[in-house]
């Protein structure tokens, strides 16, 4: 990504001098000495978009992505027609996975410079990635309209046609990549996707291997997404092993690409951190309950457990009840109250914070709550987020009164699923993308609740994923009477609750969707020898959880 050049405002002799010698530098491919020069006028009080433009092209190509978009839109504010700019937020956005606004940035672009290229290519694989393949193909096919020889288009359209059992666009639009880039990763794996749509397997593997020792389909979202879907369609086949190296060479490649977007966020050094601290720490004192409003809560329930443990099925389960109002993966806390969990120091002052301090981070949560488009007056909310586990001291502090429902499943299959699924990176589902890392982030946060438990005052009750498959009026009756609703026979049909309650885009919706999946259970055992290396790891929990061996 450069995003030099293009309009920019008037300036002074000073400034046009300092500007030319950064040009300059960035054209001989010297960024370090554009960035340098970049930063230092920048610090002399000089606002140019160029100066912006140019760390943000350093902070691309480092890998640090939040930090070229916040230089961008600076750039963006001195010269907001810019459609250089306006596509570099496009592509810092795309690599951010924040798929509709790079949409929008990338339409900004083109409504200002309709024959940019790039940005009709990269527009389409952002549609792509939220599902508008129609709009995703006519965004291809004018790029190749303006470029006939763009691989990256040709390919696109090649791999959107596989997904549509088209063989004869496949053919056609791959053809056409690899004879003017014979190694692009999207139009081979397009190819492989038809092949394998023919029943080819042994083939599909042979060309599955050749496209992974490849970098480039890491530049590619939705032909990472194709990658991890073949894997899916090999583990259907029986074909446990190459499967398995699919997803591991996939996650390898979005964690090279996003290693140091979070090197210095990492959500498992911080749960350790917590474990660590109330493993030691004496039991706190219950705060005193909020004081009722008229349009507060019947109840409040808080679903967690790690990813992939079922809570989405508990939440969905609950959200069928009429008594119920349910909010799926909306983080409703206040900043300065998560801030307290990130110290020691943090964490002492949390433990005597004053009723006041504590009704203010309550207000904030409920106007959250509110902001989110949940009303829970008269009814139980419940709010379910797997990662605010690592919150339970804040929950305590907070919300004496509310019932904690934590969902347990066995420590194998949640880490072979997490490694297995797609998410949004953010600083928690970062840890899935290595299984090693995966299986310590588990540890780590069951040894945090564990821990919590015993020195909170904490309403807790854990519901075993197993036991709701195998049994599920007895399981969700006791959920109904710990959170004080009266069981009701509809919850048996809790697939209709699905689509209001949890987000189009999340991992588990179709799973829910379809009922109770028994086939879940267990699904450790195929993929045992590649699970091998954690399973120390997961030990502990395996027995401490009631789990066989084998």
């Amino acid at each position: 990504m450069r995003v030099n050049g293009g309009p920019s405002p008037p300036v002074g002799d000073q400034a046009i001098r300092v500007i030319r010698e950064i040009k300059d530098a960035a054209d001989a491919g010297d960024d370090s000495r554009a960035d340098e020069l970049a930063r230092a006028a920048l610090a002399e009080g000089m606002r140019h978009p160029t100066l912006f433009g140019v760390r943000a092209t350093w902070f691309w190509r480092e890998g640090l992505y939040l930090d070229a978009l916040i230089e961008l839109e600076a750039a963006l504010e001195l010269a907001p027609e810019n459609p250089l700019l306006l596509n570099g937020l496009g592509e810092c956005l795309l690599k951010l996975g924040l798929w509709r606004r790079a949409c929008g940035a990338f339409e900004a672009a083109l409504a200002r410079a309709p024959h940019l290229v790039q940005a009709h290519h990269k527009r389409g694989l952002a549609l792509q990635m939220h599902g508008a393949l129609h709009a995703a193909k006519s965004a291809h096919r004018r790029a190749v309209e303006l470029q006939p020889d763009h691989a990256g288009a040709l390919g696109s359209l090649a791999l959107i046609a596989a997904g549509e059992n088209n063989p004869e666009s496949v053919r056609l639009f791959a053809e056409r990549a690899l004879a003017h880039d014979p190694s692009h990763p999207t139009a081979s794996i397009a190819q492989a996707i038809a092949a394998l749509n023919r029943g080819d397997a042994d083939a599909v593997e042979g060309c599955v291997g050749d496209i992974l020792k490849q970098a480039r389909y890491g530049d590619d979202p939705p032909a990472i997404e194709a990658l991890r879907e073949l894997a899916e369609r090999f583990d259907r086949l029986g074909k446990v092993p190459f499967a398995f190296a699919i997803y591991a060479a996939v996650n390898r490649k979005r964690r090279e690409i996003h290693a140091r977007r979070f090197a210095k966020n990492r959500s498992s050094g911080k749960v350790a951190t917590l474990a660590a601290y109330f493993n030691c720490a004496s039991r706190w004192s219950a705060a005193p309950p909020p004081a009722a409003t008229p349009d507060q809560s019947a109840g409040h329930v808080f679903v967690l457990g790690f990813a992939r443990s079922g809570t989405t099925l508990l939440e969905t389960v609950l959200a069928s009840n009429s008594r119920v109002v349910a909010l799926d993966e909306r983080d409703c806390f206040p900043d300065a109250a998560t801030a307290l969990l990130e110290s020691p120091t943090g964490i002492q002052n949390l433990s005597t914070l004053r009723e006041t301090a504590l009704t203010s981070f309550r207000n904030a949560y409920w106007e959250s709550v509110q902001g989110f488009g949940r009303s829970p007056a008269r009814k139980v909310f419940v709010d379910k987020w797997p990662f605010n586990s690592r919150r339970l001291p804040l929950i305590a502090r907070l919300f004496p009164d509310a019932r904690v429902l934590f969902a347990v499943r066995d420590p194998r299959d949640v880490v072979l699923s997490c490694f297995r699924r797609s998410f949004a990176l953010n600083p928690d589902t970062f840890e899935f993308l290595q299984l090693e890392d995966c299986a310590r982030f588990y540890a780590d946060t069951m040894s945090l609740v564990e821990c919590s438990q015993q020195s909170l005052p904490l309403h807790l009750h854990c519901v075993r994923y197993e036991e709701v498959v195998a049994d599920f009026d007895s399981t969700v009756e006791a959920v109904c009477r710990f959170i004080g609703i009266p069981w009701d026979q509809q919850m048996r049909d809790f697939g209709h609750a699905a689509d209001a309650t949890i987000d189009a885009n999340a991992q588990s919706r179709t799973q829910v969707r379809m009922g109770l999946y028994a086939g879940a259970v267990g699904q450790w055992r195929r993929y045992k020898a590649e699970l091998a290396p954690v399973l120390p790891i997961l030990q502990p929990w395996i027995e401490r959880f009631g789990y066989a061996a084998d």
